[in-house]
């Protein structure tokens, strides 16, 4: 009969890194989305999981199996899994947000969408530029920069480890408000233009009230708003390279 030695210090280095991996990769905004089959996560988290357990575990303790020690380091791992993958969706919504910000001025307010995995409703410009924030953070190789911070975690911040205290409360606090600021820088120029041309419009609806504005108004919004899009991307391009830099940045120091 085949027999299986199994040692329990080495289970619980492997379940400690199942556990950090699951809650991080579970919630990043790539695979967070309901599209993803969870037996696909599950099996990622496992193979990610297993393939490092080798690298790492002589940096790891093993978890403490006592019911309120190993609650506490749960709770821990669950409260840093959530900020990290919070910080880096916050930079993807400040994307949407501009969006959002524009594809209202534009007139899309009227076409909303509604995401059939989360219920929410978004215009179509706002999903659009959530799927090019992710393709800029795909393009300068942020997956192997996010997975490269994430196996140096186990050293900086050991699993069980993980406090929180005012300076960490401060840097996030920090990069919530670049959410709004770069939203606003995104999405300025497109909104300047779109709100003089309906600044003229409304002229035009006083001097010539015969005429249908708000009929008129539609396309000539939208082929302002798109055309000005356009000549703004190479921007949005280098402003998103910028955040993700940041946010790098900012999870490589996390615990500093």
């Amino acid at each position: 009969m085949l027999s299986f030695d199994v040692n329990i210090s080495d289970l619980s280095i492997l379940l400690s890194i199942l556990l950090r991996i699951s809650i991080i990769l579970f919630m990043l905004p790539i695979f967070n989305s309901g599209g993803v089959p969870t037996a696909v996560k599950a099996l990622i988290v496992i193979s990610f999981s297993v393939m490092l357990f080798p690298v790492i575990k002589q940096n790891i303790k093993p978890v403490p199996l006592e019911p309120a020690s190993l609650v506490s380091v749960i709770i821990g791992e669950l409260i840093y899994g959530t900020l990290f993958a919070l910080s880096m969706l916050l930079i993807i919504s400040a994307f949407q947000l501009a969006g959002e910000l524009i594809g209202f001025e534009m007139g899309f307010g009227f076409s909303q969408t509604a995401d059939p995995l989360t219920g929410a409703r978004f215009t179509v410009l706002s999903v659009w530029c959530q799927l090019l924030a992710t393709m800029i953070f795909l393009s300068i190789n942020g997956h192997r920069i996010i997975l490269r911070t994430l196996i140096e975690s186990f050293k900086t911040i050991p699993i069980g480890s993980f406090a929180l205290d005012s300076g960490l409360f401060a840097k996030m606090l920090l990069l919530s408000g670049m959410l709004f600021i770069l939203a606003v820088k995104l999405a300025a120029p497109i909104l300047a233009v779109l709100i003089l041309t309906q600044v003229g419009l409304g002229l035009m609806a006083k001097f010539a009230p015969q005429m249908n504005i708000l009929a008129t108004s539609f396309p000539l919004t939208i082929t302002l708003g798109v055309f000005f899009l356009g000549l703004t991307l190479i921007f949005w391009g280098e402003m998103g390279v910028q955040s993700f830099t940041g946010l790098f940045h900012f999870l490589e120091n996390f615990s500093k």
